[in-house]
């Protein structure tokens, strides 16, 4: 009984709204769109797997060695002169005659200067290593998955007949249609 009285009205509306488009259009046939809402049967979410990146810090402490070549740090020329005049005196004494002490005397200065030069200098290949223990950081990225609502699968019912669409919100208990009426021939 119901689905006849709604067909009847249905019926009834087409050829008024057929009447009406005859009269309006110059006896050209019109669409007729207009707004209703439907009952929401089922909604059903869709789900989107989302990654996310988050950048994780790790710190830990490293001994470092760190090389430095060997300085002399005296400035002084002192040690190299007392080892020069040393050798100088010990070249005059050991010398025969005048010329021969003359050079003796200077190979000896210059012998004694270079000694005094060399046990100054520091031993062991160069280098002074020092160690020093340092922090050090790095930055790691994690990756976390999780489930996102994307939209709905919207079951709706319309005057008997049930359909579906697909929405980006919840439509709530009913949802508006468009309702498009079409003159028959």
């Amino acid at each position: 009984m119901k689905k006849l009285i709604l067909t009847t009205l249905l019926s009834a509306g087409l050829i008024v709204t057929q009447a009406e488009a005859g009269h309006r259009g110059n006896g050209h046939h019109k669409h007729h769109k207009d707004y209703d809402y439907a009952r929401v049967v089922h909604v059903e979410p869709i789900y989107q797997r989302v990654e996310r990146s988050i950048p994780r810090e790790s710190c830990w402490t490293e001994r470092v060695a760190y090389e430095q070549p060997h300085r002399y740090r005296n400035d002084s020329y002192t040690d190299e002169l007392i080892g020069g005049l040393i050798g100088g005196a010990i070249g005059n004494a050991v010398g025969h005659n005048k010329t021969n002490k003359k050079v003796q005397a200077v190979i000896g200065a210059a012998i004694g200067a270079s000694i005094a030069h060399d046990i100054n200098r520091p031993r062991g290949g160069g280098y002074n290593v020092s160690y020093r223990d340092e922090q050090r950081c790095a930055v790691t990225h994690d990756v976390e998955y999780h489930e996102q609502v994307s939209g709905y699968h919207v079951t709706y019912r319309y005057h008997g007949q049930e359909y579906q669409t697909r929405t980006h919100r919840h439509p709530g208990k009913r949802i508006k249609v468009r309702v498009d009426v079409t003159p028959v021939h």
